[in-house]
């Protein structure tokens, strides 16, 4: 065995505190031959253990005072920050961040209340104007969620609001003008098309196809100009004549849509 070989396995052949190290017998065996042999591989492999044998004997060293208390405070800080986080977690993660959620558990907790004092105070008055109250309270409910959708600054929840409103039994003068705000004002085309299809409920009402009428003069997207061209068509409004003929005379107008518009001044002037 060469000494640069031998020098690679001192190390591995001893361990503090025990008569083995990490060789076989067969490597151990010939490096024992080798340090008998090698007067210079046997004084450095003296020396290695006398070195690990100090090594042993050196105190283990233990934290100072200040380390101890620096490791208390520290970990009392973990302690109250973890209780901390589970107390907010266990209260406001029960919470929505979102208003139409938030709106929908006030619905249904008004609704639980109103059911449940109709219930044990059923004896003492009439039942029918209890539910009627309720029914009022939860319609006012329902609106007052669909105007805080439409003011949402997300596209979605508007449209979410404008579908709110054409599943409500009655449409209300606030939530009218909300939808009429959003035909002539939203940024999204896709709600101010939900919007128009939602008014259709309340075509009868003259103001209403008024500000339709005005609106069909202000509108830059086709799609929108179709969509309340057909609206007027279908409320049979005899006076949008006048609007569509200065719409159909726009140079910058869709050719389609242009079409559209004279189809319909055809269409409601037939009507009587």
């Amino acid at each position: 065995m060469m000494c640069g070989h031998a020098k690679e396995l001192m190390a591995a052949s001893w361990m503090p505190g025990s008569g083995a190290g990490e060789l076989d017998a067969p490597q151990e065996a010939k490096l024992r031959q080798h340090l008998s042999g090698c007067a210079e591989c046997s004084a450095e492999m003296s020396q290695l253990s006398a070195l690990w044998d100090r090594l042993a004997d050196l105190p283990a060293p233990e934290p100072s005072h200040a380390l101890a208390v620096r490791w208390e405070s520290t970990l009392d800080s973990l302690i109250a920050s973890r209780r901390q986080k589970s107390w907010r977690f266990s209260l406001a993660s029960l919470w929505p961040e979102r208003p139409v959620w938030q709106v929908t558990i006030a619905v249904a907790c008004l609704a639980l209340g109103l059911a449940g004092g109709s219930f044990v105070n059923g004896k003492r008055g009439d039942s029918r104007t209890e539910i009627a109250a309720l029914r009022e309270e939860v319609a006012n409910t329902k609106e007052m969620v669909a105007l805080s959708l439409l003011q949402q600054q997300s596209a979605g929840e508007r449209l979410r609001g404008v579908d709110y409103t054409v599943r409500m039994r009655t449409v209300e003068p606030d939530v009218v003008s909300a939808l009429i705000q959003a035909v002539n004002h939203d940024s999204n085309v896709n709600v101010r098309l939900a919007a128009i299809d939602a008014l259709s409920r309340v075509s009868g009402n003259p103001q209403v196809r008024q500000s339709m009428v005005q609106s069909l003069g202000e509108q830059d997207s086709p799609m929108v100009q179709a969509a309340l061209i057909d609206y007027l068509v279908d409320a049979r409004d005899r006076g949008a004549v006048d609007t569509l003929k200065r719409l159909a005379g726009r140079r910058d107008l869709n050719p389609s849509v242009r079409q559209r518009a004279d189809r319909a001044m055809q269409q409601l002037t037939e009507y009587r």
